[in-house]
């Protein structure tokens, strides 16, 4: 990561000009699920997905999911996340974006190291499913930034970009020797089921612990459950200095 003050005082000051649109994720409620910190039927532990992802998988996912700011599908942060990686992809959404995520490592990576009983050796970013040549634009836009080795995965070609379900054998990643405690970046978070299915491929390739982050939790405002998300989320200001690992209230 850079280390200079001055080249964080840039950082920061580039997601500053965010807090208007970037929202913090909500804490576990009754309603929003503690995993994905979508809108979860009252009564029942997670929401529909992330119950889904766990049954299918035994339990054997991320041992922490941390979106860093939920995603509207109308909001600026949206657009953004769809804009960095198009055919002609936006120079600033890239910034924005590397900005956002870099800042928050900066700043919260010890809680992931504090909650995963490790500190992180090793990154990955979920490989696109739609059979982009090279890297994922969001792994080519970190680069060597973060300051850790990269883990490579292949994709099953079995299943496709629009496909929604967690599935065991969707990556094979090729681990380094040595504990690997693996940190994985994620651009949106919709159903969570890419994701989870590369933390299932890294454990059972032998990774220790999985923490995922995500830059943007999706919020379909289609969606009739997710109103009285819409509306909690409506005034906040993003606040930099928490992230969804603190259960409170912003």
């Amino acid at each position: 990561m850079p280390s200079t003050d001055k080249r964080w005082t840039a950082i920061r000051q580039y997601v500053e000009v965010q807090r208007n649109y970037l929202r913090n994720p909500l804490p576990p409620h009754p309603w929003i699920c503690p995993i994905c910190r979508g809108v979860r039927t009252e009564g029942y532990p997670l929401c529909f997905r992330c119950q889904s992802h766990r049954d299918r998988s035994g339990g054997v996912l991320a041992d922490l999911v941390v979106p860093i700011s939920y995603s509207p599908r109308t909001g600026q942060h949206h657009h953004n996340l769809r804009t960095y990686k198009g055919t002609v992809s936006s120079e600033q959404a890239q910034w924005s974006l590397l900005a956002v995520l870099l800042l928050f490592l900066h700043d919260h990576v010890g809680c992931l190291a504090k909650r995963t009983g490790a500190a992180l050796t090793h990154v990955t970013a979920v490989p696109s499913t739609r059979r982009r040549p090279g890297q994922h634009p969001l792994a080519s836009l970190v680069g060597s930034r973060l300051d850790l080795p990269w883990i490579a995965s292949s994709v099953n070609p079995q299943y496709g970009p629009d496909d929604r379900e967690f599935h065991p054998d969707w990556f094979t990643p090729t681990l380094h020797d040595g504990p690997v405690h693996a940190l994985i970046i994620e651009d949106t978070w919709t159903t969570g089921a890419r994701a989870q299915s590369l933390a299932y491929a890294l454990k059972t390739a032998g990774a220790a612990t999985v923490a995922t982050v995500v830059l943007g939790r999706h919020v379909d405002t289609e969606y009739p459950p997710s109103k009285r998300l819409l509306s909690a989320i409506t005034g906040p200001v993003f606040d930099t200095t928490r992230c969804s690992l603190e259960d409170r209230l912003p």
